[in-house]
């Protein structure tokens, strides 16, 4: 029987180092906050420099794009790199590719953007993590990223194949790394 490797070759880690649901949203409430907190101080930054120049000034449209600016930075530029999001530090995760690097910037924009414009939300990619033999979000199967523990190694290479699934009117089909069946794991 032939099998069609057009899509290549991807890393499988054990099953124990893909982040659990648990895990993973621990984290991003974490980061949530940090952007919060981020915001509060940019708003007064901004709020008190503008006010200084010309107090009849609106500051919020300058604002928003500074605010923009800082959760484009931290949700992509910081949390791809070797330093990490603090909620990420915190809970001892990483984000990497399916061939086991480091995504590069327009995946990571692609990552964010997901989940802001959509189609995927919080919700549906908590209930697919709970789901998901390796645990990866909706945004994570389409983009082709794992989200680690940080110390984590992938245990081998396997061809990667396209994935159908279809679920309440939905039609998906993404890139996956087909792991080698292993009896122990309790995986299919």
């Amino acid at each position: 029987m032939n099998h069609d490797n057009s899509l290549g070759d991807g890393v499988y880690f054990a099953m124990d180092d893909y982040a659990g649901l648990v895990r993973r949203f621990a984290a991003i409430a974490v980061d949530a906050l940090i952007l919060f907190v981020g915001g509060v101080c940019l708003w007064i930054t901004i709020g008190f420099v503008s006010f200084q120049f010309d107090p009849a000034f609106d500051p919020s449209g300058l604002f928003f794009i500074a605010w923009i600016g800082f959760y484009w930075m931290y949700l992509t530029l910081v949390k791809r790199s070797r330093f990490r999001t603090i909620g990420y530090r915190i809970c001892g995760l990483k984000i990497v590719t399916t061939k086991g690097e480091r995504p590069s910037l327009i995946r990571m924009t692609a990552r964010m953007l997901m989940w802001i414009l959509g189609p995927f939300n919080l919700f549906l990619d908590l209930i697919w993590i709970g789901a998901d033999s390796e645990r990866q979000s909706l945004r994570d199967c389409y983009l082709g990223t794992y989200v680690v523990r940080f110390d984590a190694d992938p245990i081998g290479v396997a061809p990667m194949h396209l994935t159908r699934y279809t679920a309440a009117g939905w039609n998906l089909a993404y890139p996956r790394v087909c792991r080698p069946h292993d009896p122990n794991d309790g995986t299919a």
